[in-house]
């Protein structure tokens, strides 16, 4: 992969609607992945339920996920989200192409840097805000 932003070449083949590239791991749980969708669509009635949070930045494209309690999130370029472990939800859609950076781990806390799926700001969260670095404003 020349490119987080390179796609798969069988992406845009029949029956192939999502692409997952590890890309880091560790001994304590940690992955760090790509995924790369191409108009997929959780199936009607099935949820993800995840045993560890899970961290996502949408890299290009878009995305809608839904949630057991009935919410919806959009997310574009550039948005993050954190998806605590057992929030059932499900991809509603995705663009052609829709490019996560997906972290997941055992336990991640939320900084000031975006929406949880069950925080109290509900549709994502605040676009990201970094912490200021000395010397800026």
């Amino acid at each position: 992969m020349d490119s987080l932003l390179t796609l798969p070449e069988d992406i845009r083949l029949p029956g192939i609607p999502e692409h997952f590239t590890p890309l880091l791991a560790s001994d304590s749980g940690l992955l760090v992945e790509r995924i790369v969708s191409w108009g997929h669509v959780t199936p009607e009635g099935q949820w993800y339920d995840q045993e560890k949070d899970e961290w996502v930045l949408l890299l290009e494209g878009s995305a809608r996920l839904g949630f057991a309690d009935g919410r919806e999130v959009a997310l574009e370029r550039g948005r993050c989200l954190l998806l605590p472990r057992h929030v059932r939800h499900r991809v509603l859609e995705t663009s052609k192409p829709c490019i996560w950076l997906a972290i997941h781990a055992p336990q991640l806390r939320p900084q000031e840097t975006g929406g949880t799926a069950d925080g109290p700001q509900g549709q994502g969260g605040p676009r990201p805000r970094f912490p200021q670095r000395h010397g800026q404003r």
